[in-house]
């Protein structure tokens, strides 16, 4: 039964639920998109009354911790370095949730369409948000590309709702399904701060670097931007934020193709990042493969010149506000950079566009509103 306790919603009076969530390595966010995305939305959902579970894998940052900002956190044994680890983890959190009290389970990520049934059937309200189309991720090996379009379309079947973050997945669904997924995108936790203590501590200096970040896998595009980078006049760095759990050849061939004005910081998290991202002259988002972006969104929120890869997904972040290149294309990309770089005007100008395209369709309470319809829609049928 639904529990009767108001939720203290700063925009309407909802019914409070109790809400687990799976899919992800958990939270506090020390890894990707999903991660984020959950952490601002279970923080905010426990701050409104609902009693929120996040389901965690054990080798997680955290991995002992109980709790966080009033989220209860789900401690779940892991594989290591296994190609079923992830499977795995989901079956055994699927089935915890299944015979636990909790009236909705939310689902992240396509390769979980196939638990969302059970957790269905269990007699659970179902939730799943997809992040793109994960099936054509060149970082993943074949097997498991056929395996998650195997059941891609029945993404619009098992759940009682399904999430797309982005327009263009949205309509990929709906064109093959008949059924629209509803749309909701990630939000923008908006900083302009800036430490030089933390910029100097990676040898960099304010507005004087070119910044990626994101996980250093092959459709996030690195290998683009680096290899562009080398043909870039200036003394002007290139940070790079991000790597790959364990390393990978991918990351040592970058590093090796990477010129000595190129800095590799690894994972920063909190503070320190959004000083790296914040202080920077330009970001740079080269992905091959995209859904909503939290690294393009937040560099829209910290208002800096943007210049991304031509998709359709990450035009639907940016909109006007981004330069673009086509996509994959080094030398375009290493023209409309040194032109950036040498028209410091332009990039003010885009940073103001940024900003104020951010403020108007991205925040993290308007997310978490939608999220919570969502569930009380379905705790109500």
């Amino acid at each position: 039964m639904v529990s009767q306790r108001n939720c203290c919603c700063p925009s309407v009076m909802v019914i409070c639920l109790r809400i687990s969530i799976l899919g992800t390595r958990g939270i506090p966010a020390s890894y990707g998109g999903f991660e984020t995305c959950v952490e601002e939305i279970s923080t905010r959902l426990a701050a409104r009354g609902h009693d929120v579970r996040v389901y965690c894998r054990s080798a997680y940052p955290n991995g002992q911790s109980r709790s966080y900002k009033g989220v209860r956190l789900v401690q779940m044994p892991m594989l290591k370095k296994s190609f079923v680890a992830s499977p795995f983890n989901s079956l055994i959190a699927n089935v915890h949730a299944s015979l636990s009290d909790a009236e909705v389970i939310h689902f992240f990520g396509c390769g979980n369409i196939p638990f969302t049934l059970p957790a269905r059937l269990s007699g659970k309200k179902v939730v799943l948000t997809l992040d793109g189309l994960e099936w054509k991720r060149m970082s993943y090996s074949q097997v498991a590309r056929m395996y998650l379009r195997s059941f891609e379309e029945l993404a619009m079947v098992f759940p009682h709702a399904t999430v797309a973050d982005s327009v263009s997945s949205q309509d990929w669904y709906f064109q093959r399904t008949g059924i629209m997924p509803r749309y909701i995108p990630y939000g923008i936790t908006r900083s302009t701060e800036v430490n030089d203590d933390i910029l100097k501590k990676y040898d960099l200096e304010r507005e004087n670097y070119v910044l990626f970040s994101g996980r250093l896998v092959y459709e996030k595009g690195a290998h683009t931007l680096i290899e562009a980078f080398r043909s870039v006049k200036g003394d002007v760095k290139l940070a790079i934020v991000g790597d790959y759990p364990g390393g990978s050849e991918y990351t040592k061939m970058l590093k090796q193709n990477a010129d000595s004005r190129t800095v590799f910081l690894g994972f920063v998290y909190g503070k320190e990042f959004e000083t790296a991202r914040n202080g920077a002259l330009i970001y740079v988002h080269p992905s091959l493969l995209d859904g909503t972006s939290i690294s393009l969104l937040g560099a829209l929120g910290s208002g800096r010149c943007v210049l991304s890869s031509d998709l359709k997904e990450n035009r639907d972040v940016a909109g006007e506000s981004a330069e673009y290149f086509a996509i994959g294309d080094p030398e375009d990309l290493k023209s409309k950079l040194q032109h950036l770089l040498d028209n410091r005007a332009t990039i003010a100008e885009a940073g103001g566009r940024a900003m104020a395209r951010a403020k108007a369709l991205f925040d993290w309470d308007m997310v978490t509103d939608a999220y919570e319809e969502t569930y009380t829609s379905l705790a109500d049928r």
